[in-house]
């Protein structure tokens, strides 16, 4: 029964998962926004990246009856100061177009008129029935960070399924103006000619783009049929599919080793039946084939068990991922026969493993042993676990004193990610390995006191504890295993998390920085402009980001795609509010045709200040030739390469909208003027926002370790109430001599104290020595410690652990004497 259950709670979380890949296959993501037109030229989300020349090359195209520009950017929509909100909508904020676009859904007006004037809006009908909108009603617009006041015009509808996003339309001039852009839009529509299918519009237009891609890159690309939401700029496909696949592999990897543990354990205490079966003449072969089919039809009981469970999960599951963004909002789960299937596999396999390791241990039971009352107790477990064990420890040391003292270059950020990566492999390896050694220091050093503490039943659990320690080896390894791996992991995340902050707090020398309020809005350069004129504010510094391309001149062709770049582009004097130490000249004095790159785009180039690298704007037909004036530290506040507004040349390309605004002097409330909708941070909360974005962005490992933690712990309580199972002869026994009922029970919870109390210790101090190497790495990491060991994380893990095994054995020894003679 306990290798069961251990079975059917490991194919439960994995037929959940498997049900939930299974539909991220399957899911077919609703087209909506280009559902009316057959083919669309984008940018993957790159506002502004296709020029006019490419627009109007391919509108000249013999197979093209037409072409449709159409700009996509957020549109806060209130209605009398109140935000609104359409459930079920990907984003919280609806998006903005131009009217001519609205044939590419195809929209049309259900009532009212379409946009003629700045100040008029239509919406769409999802989004006027959410707000109770009506013709002629007054209503807040915010864009890049300005709200202004449009009177509702029109409501449109579409003939297709609409569900995931909302849409305001302007006219064709007003949108632009709102999004700040150049000449640029964010993607283009293609009608074909009559008589021209799509595969000879899709080819005659590919020969067209590929001039606009870098050599290995692709940038402009071109969709159709299914592929177009991917271009909406909403619903895109799921990206999570790898991190699902890894989710179900670490699973089913987990769960092998935890039913291993449990089926051994139970092939130990079943000794004597064993034992017998080859004193009467059991052949091994025999002995082998009981074991396996055992385990065969705990493949097929588990899982008639755990499918229907996993159904039942596996939207859970899914809802968690669609706050992770590992899956899209339309993204619903589906259940077929083919998970059910693998799982049923998966599970055999697991099961039939497990049987095998079993069988190793079962081929060892002597048929003598067939003569004693009850098997052997007392076997030390085998030299090569512990050895493995400090040989695992003594790498993972050597590793953290190569890092700590910086004695060998690991190859840049990489290799040192890497090296830090394996060290903490080791880290969790070595002490789920030493583990059950550990406990039984523990136990000698504390045989004393638990004797004069609790004379009978503390002396006892002692007793057992030291001599009967392979009793509880399986447990102690899945329960250090598993809490370990969380405070590893967790406090890992942490650091890096308080990093990200520190760096932010020693670079920026800013006084407020000003975000837009949603992840997909930008601030306009009104809006800095109109900071930067305010009289208590000395400067005003926007921020926009855009991936290119960037390759040495000189270098022979790169082999294969290119590697992706992210550059920053700069309106103002970056050094007011950044303090950077650089090589070079200072980052405010870049010119024209100067670049200022970072320290890691330099060594991946080999470039210095005065080399001339090849730049390739998104969307541009040719690259452009830049030198490199200046040389910057790598900061969170900046990507690999910057420019100044007045030296960026992509004339389809924008500056703004800004990611962000970086302000000295007044705050937003001060300067920004009266219908402002950004969100001002303090220097302090700026820093304290970076952290929170770093863990946004790592959210899935750590609560992946959270959920392998939870099977070890599920096994590890399993291992030891199985362990007190067949004890019913000495609990009797004990009650025969004398001892109470209530001091049987002390000392088996003695005994899960023992057990637990020096896993956790032990899991804490492997996570003081990740915290340790970490913190050492950064100037005052050491002082903030304590910052890193993850606490609330491993008590909740700890506390379950120790009352889960209180639970379990109380309930089994309570079971066994019941019927006492």
């Amino acid at each position: 029964m306990g290798a069961l259950i251990t079975l059917v709670v490991a194919a439960t979380v994995v037929s959940a998962l498997w049900f939930v890949v299974d539909s991220t296959v399957r899911q077919e993501v609703p087209v909506e926004r280009y559902a009316g037109v057959p083919l669309v030229v984008g940018t993957g989300g790159i506002a502004g990246a296709i020029p006019p020349e490419l627009v109007a090359t391919v509108d000249a195209l013999p197979e093209v009856a037409a072409t449709v520009p159409d700009l996509s950017f957020a549109a806060n929509l209130s209605v009398r100061g109140v935000p609104v909100e359409v459930a079920g909508d990907q984003y919280p904020r609806p998006w903005g177009h131009g009217w001519s676009s609205a044939r590419l859904t195809p929209f049309h007006i259900r009532e009212g008129r379409p946009p003629r004037a700045e100040n008029e809006v239509v919406v769409d009908a999802r989004l006027a029935e959410a707000a109770r909108i009506r013709i002629g009603d007054r209503v807040e617009v915010g864009v890049s960070g300005t709200v202004r006041r449009h009177e509702v015009v029109g409501v449109a509808t579409t003939p297709t399924a609409w569900r995931h996003q909302s849409a305001l339309f302007f006219e064709d001039g007003h949108a632009a103006k709102l999004t700040g852009r150049g000449s640029g839009t964010d993607a283009l529509g293609v009608y074909p000619r009559p008589g021209t299918g799509v595969e000879s519009l899709q080819a005659a237009v590919a020969r067209v783009v590929q001039s606009h891609n870098a050599p290995g890159a692709r940038t402009v690309r071109i969709a159709s049929g299914a592929d177009r939401s991917a271009e909406e700029g909403n619903i895109v496909p799921g990206g999570g599919f790898n991190t699902l696949w890894f989710l179900v592999w670490t699973t089913a990897l987990v769960a092998t080793g935890m039913v291993a543990a449990a089926m051994g354990l139970s092939v130990r205490r079943r000794g004597t039946e064993i034992a017998v079966l080859r004193a009467v003449g059991a052949r091994p072969g025999q002995i082998r084939r009981l074991l396996l089919t055992e385990g065969m039809l705990f493949s097929v009981v588990a899982t008639a068990v755990a499918v229907p469970l996993g159904m039942l999960l596996a939207p859970v599951i899914a809802a968690r991922f669609r706050d992770f963004g590992t899956v899209n909002a339309a993204f619903e789960v589906s259940y077929h026969p083919l998970p059910m299937l693998w799982t049923f596999a998966l599970t055999m396999a697991v099961a039939v493993l497990a049987s095998l390791m079993a069988v190793r241990r079962a081929l060892r039971i002597r048929p003598g042993d067939a003569l004693g009352e009850a098997p052997a107790e007392g076997g030390r477990l085998g030299r090569g676990r512990l050895l493995t064990g400090l040989a695992l420890l003594a790498m993972a040391a050597v590793l953290s004193l190569l890092q700590l003292r910086d004695l060998v270059d690991f190859g840049g950020p990489l290799g040192n990610l890497a090296v830090q990566f394996a060290g903490m492999i080791l880290i969790v390896a070595s002490v789920g390995l030493v583990a059950p050694w550990f406990v039984l220091l523990v136990g000698r050093l504390l045989r004393g006191g638990a004797a004069r503490t609790s004379r009978a039943g503390g002396f006892l659990a002692v007793a057992n504890v030291v001599f009967n320690h392979r009793r509880f080896a399986g447990a102690v390894g899945s329960l250090t295993l598993g809490v370990t791996l969380v405070g590893v992991i967790v406090s890992t995340q942490l650091f890096y998390d308080w990093r990200a902050a520190e760096q932010s707090a020693r670079d920026v020398s800013a006084d407020h920085v000003l975000k837009p309020p949603a992840v997909t809005g930008g601030l306009s350069e009104a809006l800095r402009r109109r900071v930067q004129d305010h009289e208590d504010t000395s400067a005003a510094v926007g921020i926009r980001s855009l991936p290119l391309t960037v390759t040495a001149e000189g270098r022979p062709p790169v082999q294969g795609p290119l590697p992706p770049t992210t550059a920053t582009v700069v309106t103002g004097d970056i050094t007011r509010v950044l303090d950077l130490s650089v090589r070079g000249r200072p980052l405010g004095d870049l010119g024209k045709r100067e670049v200022a790159i970072s320290d890691s785009l330099a060594a991946r180039d080999k470039t210095e200040v005065g080399s001339r690298l090849r730049v390739r704007f998104p969307g541009a037909a040719k690259d452009e030739v830049y030198m490199v004036a200046t040389i910057y530290p790598d900061t969170p506040e900046l990507t690999s390469a910057l420019f100044s507004r007045a030296g960026f040349t992509a004339a389809h390309l924008s500056p703004e909208p800004y990611n962000a605004v970086y302000v000295r002097g007044a705050d937003l409330g001060e300067s920004a003027g009266p219908g402002s909708v950004v969100e001002s941070l303090s220097k302090r909360e700026y820093v304290w926002r970076k952290t929170q974005e770093s863990a946004e962005r790592n959210r899935v490992l750590p609560y992946l370790s959270v959920l392998i933690a939870l099977f070890c712990l599920v096994a590890g309580v399993n291992s030891l109430c199985l362990a007190l199972l067949d004890r019913r002869r000495e609990f009797t026994g004990m009650r025969h001599i004398g001892m109470r009922r209530g001091q049987v029970m002390r000392m088996v919870c003695w005994e899960s104290v023992l057990t637990v109390v020096p896993v956790l210790v032990l899991a804490l101090a492997a996570t003081a020595w990740t915290v340790l190497v970490h913190s050492a790495s950064e100037p005052t990491g050491l002082a903030n410690m304590l910052l890193f060991i993850p606490f609330d994380w491993l008590a909740p893990l700890g506390g379950g652990a120790l009352l889960g095994t209180l639970a379990g054995s109380l309930l089994v020894v309570r079971a066994a004497i019941r019927n006492e003679r």
